[in-house]
């Protein structure tokens, strides 16, 4: 059986390849689905998430297609020096800032300078504000499970990133940044 990729990843695979976007690093894996998708596509893919989830990947029969299966306690050393790092769902699930900076420091060290970063979130209307009755379900302080555009620019614009497109869909915002230098 397999398993649909994300529609963002779908809706840019055309764009990786126009940008010559050859080797991606999926951080966040899951189940592999957006990994192998781009395997099948003709990418070089690294797959990477927490030691649990990776011992269960190791075990299914299209995990040797990955160029490599990584515990994400190894990205901080790895330098992978790929050309796109995806991300979907994962910015979401972290809980702290130092998890966050992390995270985000993981994707600078594997990214090549002038590389892009892929980042899929679940959204949160503009129109909302923090000080709406549904600020708690949406969750405005710093461990936001929704965000905008603007949020992930104030988040990412530090790290020298810088935002080339993004859109939202009914549940989701997918945004592109592409990486223009290596220093933070």
């Amino acid at each position: 059986m397999n398993i649909k990729p994300a529609t963002s990843i779908i809706r840019y695979t055309r764009f990786f390849r126009l940008i010559r976007a050859n080797r991606v690093l999926d951080y966040g894996t899951g189940s592999l689905r957006n990994a192998l998708y781009l395997t099948e596509q003709g990418f070089t893919v690294y797959a990477a998430d927490v030691l649990e989830q990776v011992k269960v990947l190791k075990a299914h029969p299209k995990a040797k297609a990955l160029e490599r299966l990584l515990d994400v306690s190894e990205l901080a050393q790895s330098d992978l020096c790929v050309d796109l790092v995806l991300s979907t769902y994962v910015f979401n699930i972290i809980e702290t800032r130092a998890q966050r900076k992390q995270y985000l420091e993981n994707v600078v060290a594997n990214l090549r300078e002038g590389g892009y970063f892929l980042i899929e979130v679940n959204s949160r209307p503009d129109d909302i504000s923090c000080a709406s009755p549904l600020h708690h379900y949406l969750s405005c302080d710093d461990k936001a499970r929704s965000y905008t555009h603007d949020d992930l620019d104030r988040f990412l614009v530090p790290y020298k990133f810088e935002p080339i497109c993004h859109y939202y869909s009914t549940h989701a915002l997918a945004a592109v940044y592409r990486l223009t230098e290596r220093k933070f």
